[in-house]
């Protein structure tokens, strides 16, 4: 038995975006426009959707859960040990030096995107039950990395900015053994322990939610620099490791933290990036836990001057804290810019 959905996307015109679970292709159903596809095998209605149950459209189908018995169980383990070293051949061939710029368009042409594919097919099949936090929490920082590309590759033409996406972390989604995860779920349910999101007060999974056994204990703090949401200003994409994650971490927070705290002591100036601002309380309950915070990731002269200022006993009023333009526009690379540019001259 199968069943085909249509959701609708409001706002913005959009080339079909298809949430994705493993497919390479978008819609064949070029007659409707403004469509949003999610290809699930178990789901429920997503926040801010709409449905429309009287169109019929090929290509998207939510299968009966007895088709799963006829698949291969992938051991959770070996599918996130497969899963990085398909992300570290993207990343060698379409990801830049720096870590944040994507060439989409190359991507979406390649091997290496077929077996992106092949392999995210296989997440319905795999059990988050008895592995260790530690292996989940790695796990779901690559697929969030993973489906932030996914999603952008499936575009028919690439936006300005990621913001230009309506709902695009709401339902840009994979399922993942019995449930379906989105960006947004990944980022707050389960990478930061449960917390509600920055501009809401409720945890983000209800209290009977089946996905929320999967969340973090706790929040740590430093997920905030190794999920990468498709802007220039985000953090550069890592492929992490369950063997060495806590290294890992730290080099990542690091690296980000040296490259966007600046601190002026001469002013009592302290510039800061805007994830400071949005996730305040996952760092601290105050600006000042925060930079106490900061100090342990930046390295010389930048810690010894925060400290002084700290040490200083600065009140709110004298020590001048602000936060950086957070740049949103889309992080693809140059060189598919420079195509774009010459192709449309």
């Amino acid at each position: 038995m199968s069943l085909t959905v249509v959701f609708y996307l409001s706002m913005i015109k959009l080339d079909r975006i298809k949430v994705v679970n493993g497919m390479c292709s978008t819609t064949s159903s070029d007659e409707i426009e403004n469509i949003y596809l999610l290809n699930v095998l178990n789901w429920s209605q997503l926040e801010n959707l709409t449905i429309n149950k009287s169109i019929i459209t090929e290509g998207t189908t939510i299968k009966d859960e007895n088709e799963l018995k006829t698949k291969n169980v992938y051991n959770t383990v070996e599918f996130s040990i497969d899963l990085q070293k398909i992300m570290l051949n993207l990343k060698s061939m379409f990801i830049d030096p720096s870590g944040r710029l994507v060439n989409y368009c190359q991507l979406r042409t390649s091997n290496i995107y077929n077996d992106l594919c092949e392999i995210t097919k296989h997440l319905t099949t795999i059990s988050l039950d008895n592995v260790t936090e530690n292996e989940r929490k790695t796990l779901f920082i690559n697929l969030y990395n993973v489906l932030t590309i996914h999603g952008i590759v499936l575009l028919n033409e690439m936006p300005k900015s990621v913001l230009d996406l309506n709902q695009y972390w709401k339902t840009t989604s994979y399922k993942i053994g019995a449930h379906i995860f989105s960006l947004d779920d990944i980022e707050h349910g389960i990478l930061r322990g449960n917390k509600p999101h920055s501009y809401c007060t409720q945890r983000h999974f209800t209290f009977n939610d089946p996905r929320a056994k999967y969340s973090m204990r706790r929040c740590d703090p430093r997920i905030h620099f190794t999920i990468n949401r498709g802007a220039r200003s985000c953090p550069q994409i890592t492929i992490y490791s369950s063997t060495n994650l806590e290294k890992a971490l730290n080099l990542a927070t690091t690296s980000y933290c040296n490259s966007e705290v600046d601190i002026i002591p001469e002013n009592n100036e302290i510039h800061l990036s805007k994830l400071f601002l949005w996730y305040r309380n996952d760092f601290g309950r105050s600006e000042t836990d925060v930079l106490r915070w900061i100090i342990k990731y930046i390295d010389e002269p930048k810690q010894s001057l925060l400290k002084t200022l700290l040490d200083r006993q600065c009140t709110k009023d004298n020590l001048h804290i602000s936060y950086k333009i957070y740049d949103w526009m889309l992080n693809i690379h140059d060189d598919q810019i420079s195509n774009r540019i010459h192709i449309a001259n």
